[in-house]
């Protein structure tokens, strides 16, 4: 099983993310990311969430995410976000910054797209410093843009999450993806 990093993007005191057009860059993240995580959890790996809670600048808050990837040796970082422009841009696409990022980029960025959003593509970024301090192959996912109302009619955080999923491990989580353990009855993924 995989260890994934998940880095709700901004989501904090000195980050307040994009305004929206129906909700806050920050809410859509951390409806999108809380999903994400349980899923994953759901399917069996380990995930270990890397926001920050009490950083002292938008700098440290930066030097947190990754710090956190870096000390429980994830295997992938991924950090949530969307975009936001002039009210009239629209799409998904999703930033990496080395071969092995852009190979975990490619399917969740089909995934999204599939759910309607018009796909922008990959994007190489060397600026960003979570792509770049992290030690593992990491992505940024921009899941659509958050002031455009064509983009926000089309969004669902449970199918955004489900995309994020599914590219990410190739599975989709569903009640049958668990089983109830044979000693104790609750319920566990299955194998």
């Amino acid at each position: 099983m995989t260890k994934f990093a998940i880095d709700p993007g901004h989501n904090c005191a000195y980050d307040g993310g994009a305004s929206g057009v129906s909700k806050s860059e920050n809410q859509l993240i951390m409806e999108v990311s809380k999903k994400v995580i349980k899923k994953l959890k759901a399917l069996g790996h380990t995930v270990v969430d890397c926001r920050p809670r009490n950083a002292r600048s938008f700098g440290d808050s930066l030097r947190r995410r990754s710090k956190k990837a870096n000390q429980h040796n994830c295997d992938v970082f991924v950090s949530i976000h969307f975009n936001a422009f002039n009210g009239n841009a629209h799409g998904c696409e999703v930033l990496y910054i080395s071969q092995a990022g852009k190979r975990i980029a490619a399917p969740v960025q089909k995934e999204i797209s599939k759910l309607g959003f018009h796909d922008r593509g990959l994007k190489y970024r060397d600026d960003l410093h979570v792509l770049r301090a992290t030690t593992m192959p990491a992505i940024l996912v921009e899941g659509c843009f958050c002031d455009s109302w064509k983009d926000m009619k089309r969004f669902n955080a449970e199918k955004m999450a489900t995309a994020i999923v599914k590219g990410l491990t190739g599975k989709t989580f569903t009640k049958s993806s668990k089983k109830p353990c044979q000693f104790c009855g609750k319920l566990i993924p299955n194998s």
